[in-house]
């Protein structure tokens, strides 16, 4: 394991200083099919991910937001090059960088790298999770004190948003939307947030592999929208990050949710 965190860690800082070479306002970005917005950077920082892989453990698969390299294997790597593309593409910042390495589909480690700031999470399962190579641990906060985050877009499958509004109002727990489910998350590792809600389903695993050893390595719980286990090689339903206390709460209220998907009105031509 300590061979794998190190180049996780050592790629992580590396897809840091690409995000910076092309961070400002106003920056060169397209559509893709989705809608999503694509920057320079995310495929830059995918391609430095596959090589890496490849140099150093050549039957090992990499399957990234951008693109993949399916080696059929059952060790995968997971990236997601620059999660919170959206705000990054307008120059605000925070988003942030993720790598994880599964086996089987259950993730073994993961680093999350938020390079404006410089905070490198990483964590190990059964070895803690640090940040700047310092132990980190989720809060002790219940529902009523926490501070939520909610990741959710208009052709989302789930609609939380209305489901943790709801949920705010009966429990004065306070919502946010940062605009990067990984750097969000990261605050709940740090114990800044209590947890944070997440819609992302299909080729969305890559998002939450790297969260999943962390936050559960800081002592907190990670499940899907309706409190079950993943499997992060497949597409995902939603994601529940949180740190423990407030979980079963956080249910009460996604755990009846049903698929809604609210199609655009608009093409990528007209965007």
């Amino acid at each position: 394991m300590n061979d794998y965190i190190e180049l996780a860690k050592s790629v992580a800082l590396q897809a840091g200083d690409v995000m910076l070479k092309y961070f400002k306002q106003g920056m060169e970005h397209k559509f893709k099919k989705d809608l999503s917005i694509v920057t320079k950077a995310d495929e830059e920082i995918n391609k430095l991910v596959i090589e890496s892989v490849e140099k150093k453990y050549p039957s090992h698969s990499v399957f990234g937001e951008e693109e993949s390299s399916d080696k059929k294997s059952k060790m995968v790597w997971l990236c997601d090059p620059v999660d919170g593309t959206w705000p990054y593409s307008k120059g605000m910042p925070v988003s942030a960088f993720s790598l994880a390495l599964a086996e089987d589909g259950q993730p073994l480690l993961g680093v999350i790298y938020e390079p404006f700031t410089k905070r490198l999470y990483s964590a190990v399962k059964g070895k803690g999770a640090y940040l700047n190579d310092k132990p980190t641990k989720v809060s002790n906060l219940n529902i009523k004190e926490a501070t939520l985050n909610i990741e959710w877009w208009p052709e989302a499958e789930y609609d939380i948003d209305a489901a943790m509004h709801k949920l705010s109002i009966s429990t004065g727990a306070y919502v946010l939307h940062l605009g990067s489910i990984v750097n969000a998350c990261s605050f709940v590792a740090a114990g800044q947030y209590e947890a944070c809600i997440y819609a992302g389903t299909k080729d969305k695993s890559v998002d939450i592999a790297a969260v999943k050893v962390i936050i559960e390595e800081a002592g907190g719980k990670v499940t899907d929208l309706f409190g079950n286990e993943q499997i992060f090689i497949h597409d995902l339903k939603g994601a529940i990050v949180s740190n423990g206390l407030v979980h079963k709460e956080i249910l009460k209220y996604t755990r009846n949710l049903k698929p809604s998907v609210q199609k655009h009105a608009y093409s990528v031509s007209a965007a």
